[in-house]
């Protein structure tokens, strides 16, 4: 039985590192899309994303691969390539082969993520993230990263977001009482707002009215926004990514950062807080993931949260037309183009 009726890699940006990983001149190795890729930077700094196989024989470029400009050289042969991935310089031949190429994926760096574009047909983004406006280092503290590999599609993870009477078995420490939740879509871009209690002690019973704004951009990227008030004033943001390794398994990353209070003690507590109940919660989850299957008919109660509703927008990741069996309607698959401001 196959666990997920749908292509493990579905289309939209996935971050492959952080930009503090890549200095200029820098080779990395990945495996992403049950494919062998390489990162570097140029001399100028730009970073970029090619297949990791020299097409001469078959070198992997992340292993001794060196940048020279903007191009990449093979470490087998010396062949280097351009930003294009077009073959610019064979040391000991005068004519190079027409054929001579690499494919360059898309790239997008934004927010100290370097994140490429995957598309099953190869076409080119339509859409891109969005640069964080509410964040800024003199009043949030520095994002601590949390790193997972998990057997599981990127889908089942998001669909937790909208998964909230889970929050209240589950991750009964952490939630009271989940109030209301509503869902907004915008092409790519799905909203959820839901008003809920947090305990910030739930030995000592202290809880917190919280909202919380998570926004999903395509399944790779999700922004959290948490405002709780109460005894303390409380905000936290987190920045989850999931990028498809390969069939089986995602590279499940979380970045959390606290609104600073004018009591630097109290910021390090808040904060502190927010990670380890981060940690806790991903923890619980992923013995869930990794051991359950995908109902294409779930049997659902009235109590359940916007699960159906998610399963429709998430069908346009897909080129092809899945079995997702959301609903007797048909499912879009092509992906609206999104205006980022």
């Amino acid at each position: 039985m196959k666990r997920f009726p749908f292509t493990p890699f579905p289309n939209g940006w996935f971050l492959v590192a952080y930009s503090h990983e890549l200095p200029p001149r820098k080779v990395m190795p990945l495996y992403y899309f049950g494919q062998h890729l390489v990162l570097f930077r140029t001399e100028e700094g730009k970073a970029q994303v090619f297949d990791a196989y020299c097409p001469h024989l078959g070198a992997h470029l992340g292993y001794g691969g060196c940048v020279e400009g903007n191009t990449i050289r093979c470490p087998f042969h010396g062949w280097a390539f351009n930003s294009q991935g077009e073959c610019v310089d064979i040391p000991y031949a005068s004519k190079i082969p027409p054929k001579a190429q690499l494919r360059s994926w898309p790239i997008c760096e934004i927010n100290g993520l370097i994140m490429v574009y995957y598309h099953a047909q190869g076409e080119p983004p339509t859409w891109q993230i969005p640069a964080l406006s509410t964040w800024n280092p003199k009043e949030w503290t520095p994002f601590h990263p949390l790193s997972y590999k998990i057997r599981t599609h990127s889908q089942e993870i998001f669909e937790n977001s909208v998964d909230m009477t889970h929050m209240l078995v589950l991750h009964k420490e952490a939630f009271s009482t989940v109030e209301d939740t509503s869902q907004k879509i915008d092409g790519v871009v799905l909203t959820e707002l839901t008003h809920s209690k947090l305990f910030l002690s739930h030995k000592l019973g202290i809880e917190l009215k919280s909202l919380v704004e998570a926004s999903h951009y395509g399944l790779g990227y999700q922004f959290i926004q948490v405002h709780s008030t109460g005894i303390v004033e409380y905000e936290f943001i987190l920045v989850s990514t999931i990028t498809p390794i390969d069939e089986e398994h995602v590279d499940y990353r979380n970045l959390i950062s606290s609104k600073k209070h004018s009591i630097p003690f109290l910021t390090r507590l808040l904060e502190k807080q927010a990670i380890a109940e981060t940690s806790r919660a991903t923890r619980k989850d992923i013995p869930i993931w990794e051991n359950k299957v995908y109902k294409s008919y779930p049997l659902l109660s009235d109590g359940d949260g916007p699960i159906m509703q998610y399963r429709r927008w998430a069908s346009q990741f897909y080129s092809e037309a899945q079995a997702l069996n959301t609903s007797s309607e048909k499912l879009s698959t092509t992906p609206e183009k999104l205006t980022v401001g």
